[in-house]
């Protein structure tokens, strides 16, 4: 018993968190008009279209905070590579971001291979060697692509909040946010961002310019990628 105590706080020592609301420091900013952040999902060949729109349903509940909505614009079918994030991430990263787009999110199924890495963590947790099951993730640069473990398979991620959580913590990425205690910076960048969406226009929901700023057009970002 005292084993598996111990293997519950090694997997909350792994979460990290984009921060905590604080609702005065929030309402103190202005986010404007609802804008619509356009999606292209690459979905697992196992996650169901009901569990997609499960997962964009529970990110709109936090997005709307913000007078946001995300919109699945395209649906790509697709097959989970490898046994890691790092290979979908690799994936993800060669990718061109398409027209009528302005993130790219794959939901990724689930895998043997996951709880074989949930047993293995076990054991590596008696020898008192910390793994850490990665759930999500999104490009640093730009924060223009990621993804999220579209199932909640194993003990560490229902401990975490599970796949609904996931796509939240993921979506403030794909905003710009950084990993922090609060959200009061956050917030900010929130509005920094719509205010730039203004400007730009309805062709493209910026992103993140990986030295300052924002990238305001797609060619751009698919420059930045790419390299052409």
């Amino acid at each position: 018993m005292r084993h598996i105590r111990f293997c519950v706080l090694l997997l909350l020592a792994s979460c990290t968190t984009v921060g905590f609301h604080r609702e005065s420091v929030r309402e103190s900013f202005e986010y404007g008009k609802m804008k619509t952040i356009r999606i292209c999902v690459w979905k697992d060949e196992n996650v169901s279209p009901e569990r997609m729109n499960y997962l964009f349903d529970s990110w709109n509940e936090e997005l709307v905070l913000y007078n946001l909505q995300a919109k699945v614009s395209q649906v790509k079918d697709w097959k989970r590579p490898g046994w890691t994030g790092r290979a979908i991430m690799e994936e993800l990263y060669s990718a061109e971001l398409p027209e009528g787009c302005d993130r790219i999110l794959a939901l990724a199924g689930f895998k043997a291979s996951d709880i074989a890495y949930e047993f293995a963590s076990y054991i590596l947790a008696l020898f008192l060697i910390p793994t850490f099951e990665v759930l999500g993730a999104v490009d640093s640069p730009t924060g223009s692509r990621g993804f999220v473990l579209a199932h909640t398979a194993s003990l560490g991620h229902l401990i975490t909040g599970g796949a609904s959580n996931t796509i939240v913590h993921e979506g403030y990425h794909l905003l710009g946010c950084g990993h922090s205690f609060y959200l009061s910076e956050c917030y900010g960048q929130i509005q920094k961002l719509k205010t730039t969406a203004d400007i730009a226009g309805d062709s493209f929901f910026p992103v993140t310019h990986p030295k300052s700023g924002f990238i305001t057009s797609r060619r751009e970002l698919n420059y930045f990628f790419l390299g052409r």
